[in-house]
């Protein structure tokens, strides 16, 4: 065989180095992103001694790629942090910015913003926040929101689109939100994904958002994508999906959660730009590895900043501890149920035991406090309902799950035998006006929806009315006999 020289080699080296080059062009990467719920920076993990998670190692994770990139989110910004509740997601959205972000999508979660405040957070967005789905409760699309969008990434067209899905159990059904409406899944998929072919996609991406409080199978994967023109790519925040899988001719990946991962997707082209294959990692944000981007900490530290002055605003003061629970009773709950009742002027309150995370220290109460005990985002509910009604509804609940005031409920055998008012048995027919939660207040099956003569939200978070509770009471009162007496109790 006859030698080559240098000239040929230098040939052959040319032709691979191009060969590389090429093969890098049919290749692009998309990170995904979901449910960070207002988690912003990096925290030391329970028994560990690196800092992990945050927008800002995500940034230099996201950096330090070298092939032709996107960033997308599936939502849910701002609901799980007191820092994420002040800004109502503008800190993640303004951290997105930072990266910056091809697409996002705004969760079911982030849709307690009223149209006003999305609208808000839509036009602090430097990218387009798709929801193919919402309309507002007028039936028409919210002109600051997208339904889908062309992007450019290795000279290849990525069309992308959104859908919410509210219940993965009862797919493809409209749902009424207080301030929206999801519409059909399918039908608004069909028109996004038509839209995008007509102006010319190469690759489909659906960015699929499910409701948290649910759990979608693969099979509901496989029903949705069965009715649907074909595309390319599901992105989705369904935890259960731990690794790819593929539904015909689309793969169906899951998203990095909470902001301590990233999900990086590898989408394999051929020439003509169609999709060929798909690699997928889940990287965990480690701080020691891929470091933290400085720009990114500086507009984190400015939130920080001030959601540090926010949070330690006092709010009242306590003479005595108020513990999660204590002797089989919760005096925490028990003070939320009376602070309801005095705030609503109601004849009763009901809460449940789990809405308190956690009690209070005595001494100085600050917003900081409300937050990490109330973390939830409940508000309160005022209920009108019959006396007759009222016994049948509390005999729906269980008993050692709720806390009241103004009533005494009496048990036996761990039954509810009979309630009491302040001024005696429960009449049947009187009207007794209550102040509830309003996780005690949602759902077909909740006994007191069901058996409400008439309820209205009042739009104020508990965590709120509790502020202003503690502004004025110092302690809470322990009625003689206790609130739920079990038969035998003295």
């Amino acid at each position: 065989m006859k030698k080559s020289g240098p000239l040929s080699r230098a040939l052959i080296s040319l032709l691979l180095l191009g060969a590389g080059a090429c093969a890098k062009k049919e290749q692009i990467v998309i990170f995904a992103t979901g449910r960070s719920q207002g988690r912003l920076w990096a925290e030391e993990a329970p028994g560990a001694s690196e800092r992990a998670g945050g927008l800002a190692v995500f940034k230099s994770l996201y950096d330090q790629e070298k092939l032709p990139k996107l960033a997308v989110d599936t939502g849910n910004w701002f609901s799980a942090t007191p820092e994420g509740w002040l800004t109502r997601g503008r800190s993640t959205l303004a951290c997105f910015n930072a990266v910056p972000y091809t697409a996002a999508a705004p969760g079911l979660e982030d849709l307690a913003l009223t149209p006003q405040e999305l609208q808000k957070l839509a036009e602090s967005s430097a990218m387009p926040l798709l929801a193919s789905n919402l309309y507002l409760k007028t039936n028409k699309k919210p002109p600051f929101l997208f339904s889908s969008r062309i992007v450019e990434a290795g000279g290849r067209k990525v069309g992308i689109f959104s859908l919410l899905i509210n219940s993965p159990s009862t797919p493809n059904k409209p749902k009424y939100l207080p301030n929206y409406k999801l519409e059909k899944e399918t039908y608004e998929a069909q028109r996004a994904i038509k839209a995008l072919r007509d102006e010319g996609a190469q690759l489909i991406v659906m960015l699929l958002g499910v409701n948290p409080r649910e759990k979608a199978s693969q099979d509901f994967f496989r029903d949705l994508l069965s009715k649907l023109p074909r595309i390319d790519l599901v992105i989705t925040d369904e935890p259960s999906v731990k690794k790819p899988f593929r539904v015909n001719r689309a793969w169906v990946a899951g998203a990095g959660l909470e902001m301590a991962s990233a999900a990086r997707l590898g989408l394999r082209l051929d020439r003509a730009g169609k999709m060929t294959g798909l690699s997928w990692k889940k990287i965990p944000l480690s701080a020691a590895k891929y470091g933290e981007d400085p720009g990114m900490l500086k507009v984190i530290g400015g939130f920080r900043k001030s959601a540090a002055a926010h949070f330690s605003r006092r709010v009242g003061f306590l003479s005595a501890a108020l513990p999660l629970s204590d002797g089989g009773v919760s005096p925490a709950a028990d003070f939320a149920a009376d602070c309801m009742r005095r705030w609503a002027k109601t004849n009763a309150a009901i809460i449940g035991l789990k809405e308190p995370a956690a009690g209070f220290s005595s001494g100085t109460v600050t917003v900081g406090d409300l937050y990490a005990s109330f973390p939830l985002d409940s508000s309160v509910v005022f209920v009108k309902i019959r006396g007759d009604d009222l016994e049948r509804a509390l005999s729906g609940l269980q008993p050692g799950e709720i806390s009241v005031s103004g009533l005494r409920l009496f048990l036996r055998s761990g039954a509810l035998e009979r309630t009491e008012t302040d001024s005696g048995p429960l009449v049947p027919g009187h009207i007794y006006r209550l102040a509830v939660p309003d996780s005690l207040a949602s759902g077909r099956e909740n006994p007191l929806l069901s058996s409400a003569m008439e309820f209205a939200n009042s739009r104020r978070y508990l965590r709120e009315v509790m502020g202003w509770c503690f502004s004025r009471q110092k302690s809470f009162s322990r009625p003689a006999g206790g609130r739920i007496v079990q038969a035998g109790d003295k």
